[in-house]
């Protein structure tokens, strides 16, 4: 039986509450607004090696430049042979934002797509510490929830994955892809009922992979 696993890769923008203060020379400061806009048309053109070229530039330069951290993620995020540092550079970007849950949980999104699953447990968790505290109307929290269930679900914590599961459909109700993979945690609990009624509902919104499960083990 196979399940069905999205990773989310929205991007928006989202500063912490807290960070590190660094001096930055006017025209340093200027230079990294010009380098990062050009670095999200790159990125927007599918052209993700010269965008992480030169925000890793940036990055050098204005350590304290927030944008260029998550634009790098991007970019570097569709390069195989940049991954390990993107890794690099979001934690490098947690030691000066402080308590940044937007930054934590596109860590953790490496690390998932890496199958370095305590890392990312541990990643995706300190997102949702952080966003205790700064809040829980951004729009990816419910996604640091259904990332480190996914986690879970991978390394066969079903139990612990539907907790997340239930706490990212209270933030994003009538999700398919939350109903759809907390079924499967159920069926795995052995408790097909919570199962089949996930993947009905899950199957009413929309959901393309749930009928078979249906047919499969609820008939």
């Amino acid at each position: 039986m196979k399940y069905f696993l999205i990773i989310p890769y929205v991007f928006y923008i989202h500063f912490a509450s807290a960070q590190e203060f660094y001096e930055v020379d006017v025209e340093v400061r200027e230079n990294s607004y010009v380098v990062n806009n050009t670095a999200v048309d790159m990125i927007a053109k599918e052209n993700y090696a010269s965008a992480a070229r030169i925000l890793e530039k940036v990055i050098e330069e204005d350590p304290s430049f927030h944008a260029a951290y998550l634009n790098y993620y991007r970019a570097g995020s569709q390069l195989d042979d940049k991954k390990e540092k993107v890794i690099l550079v979001l934690r490098k970007g947690l030691e000066i934002f402080k308590e940044d849950d937007e930054m934590a949980y596109y860590l953790g999104n490496l690390l998932q797509k890496e199958n370095r699953f305590d890392e990312a447990i541990k990643a995706y968790s300190e997102a949702i510490a952080y966003s205790k505290i700064n809040g829980e109307d951004f729009p990816l929290v419910w996604a640091y929830y259904f990332n480190r269930g996914n986690c879970f679900l991978k390394t066969n914590q079903h139990s612990k994955a539907i907790l997340d599961y239930d706490y990212a459909l209270a933030l994003s109700p009538k999700n398919a892809d939350i109903l759809t993979n907390r079924g499967f945690c159920h069926y795995k609990t052995n408790n097909q009922s919570a199962a089949c009624t996930d993947w009905s509902m899950a199957t009413e919104l929309g959901s393309k992979q749930t009928p078979r499960y249906i047919q499969s083990f609820c008939q």
